[in-house]
């Protein structure tokens, strides 16, 4: 990895972070995503004709795995604000991070989808799910399952089951762009991510039109300047990540390497909204993010072809996640 995609993976996870924490910190609701994800499709919309997609030809199947993904996506972003408004971010984040990457693989896995995970993957999976369970814990003579399952709310159960869906429906989705779309991949992802967005704040705004208290809160989220800013930061992250592409022999370091995203969720946590931090908390984050690293890594091939800059590289499995 050059020292480029180093730091444009630097900034993007500490931009990921970082919207993370706002939307913390201003005790998110639906109304508030609102605004982020309007904000995000806006600024995309651009890429919805710089990626010179013949739309019409895309076909119903397309259009199926857009909409699916759209649900799943009202899923993630719905428990991710319950779980911001409920519980620390230093354990919430982590969780809906890491939760997908092991619901990813068993569905996947069960569906028949894509290729099947290799040892060194699994082994990374099982770190993971180890870290998963230290996190939450109270102090390390006391690991309890309880402890884990009281602090894996539905809320961060339902953000992992949205960011599962539309992790693998995306994946399927973008297939189907790509032969449409080539060579601008990469500009394809980012329209896709506008449609998506689009579809996304459209949804959450029919739920926010139904409830006076949404209503209420979307006039007062409107004002502020956190929503804004996360999504800017969000769409930000993710063009960065893009942008890297161009700049790494796989798409696996960049995977690997985004994952540092998660310290510094937790440090933010810790800091700035005096979170308390304990030593199961440590060595669990470092579990996760080491796991999260060891599934990609032995994945990487030994002498991976050269992609055009202008084309998502051909190792690339899937689109990377928001």
């Amino acid at each position: 990895m050059s020292i480029t995609a180093f730091l444009l993976i630097l900034i993007s996870a500490f931009m990921h972070a970082g919207w993370n924490f706002l939307s913390k910190a201003n005790h998110p609701t639906i109304a508030f995503f609102v605004v982020v994800n309007g904000t995000i499709a806006i600024l995309t919309i651009p890429f919805l004709f710089l990626a010179g997609i013949p739309y019409p030809e895309l076909g119903r199947s397309f259009w199926l795995l857009l909409a699916g993904s759209i649900l799943f996506e009202t899923l993630a972003v719905v428990g991710l604000a319950g779980a911001y408004r409920k519980q620390d971010i230093s354990i919430a984040y982590p969780l809906a991070r890491a939760l997908p990457v092991l619901l990813v693989a068993v569905t996947t896995m069960l569906f028949g989808i894509g290729q099947r995970p290799g040892l060194f993957s699994w082994i990374g999976f099982a770190i993971v799910a180890a870290g998963c369970v230290l996190l939450p814990q109270t102090g390390l003579q006391t690991l309890t399952w309880q402890n884990f399952l009281r602090t894996v709310s539905g809320s961060i159960l339902l953000a992992a089951i949205g960011t599962t869906g539309y992790t693998v429906v995306d994946n399927l989705a973008i297939a189907i762009l790509k032969n449409h779309a080539a060579p601008s991949g990469m500009l394809a992802l980012c329209a896709y991510l506008c449609l998506m967005e689009a579809g996304l704040t459209l949804v959450l705004l029919l739920m926010v039109l139904f409830s006076p208290r949404e209503k209420a809160d979307l006039r007062r989220s409107c004002r502020l300047s956190a929503p804004y800013l996360c999504g800017i930061f969000s769409g930000a992250a993710y063009l960065l990540v893009l942008v890297a592409m161009n700049f790494v022999t796989n798409v696996s370091f960049l995977q690997a390497f985004r994952q540092m995203s998660l310290p510094m969720g937790v440090t933010m946590g810790v800091v700035l909204l005096h979170e308390k931090l304990s030593l199961p908390k440590i060595i669990g984050t470092l579990l996760i993010v080491a796991g999260l690293i060891f599934t990609v890594i032995p994945s990487v091939p030994a002498a991976p072809p050269e992609a055009p800059a202008d084309t998502v590289p051909a190792a690339a499995g899937q689109p990377p996640s928001k």
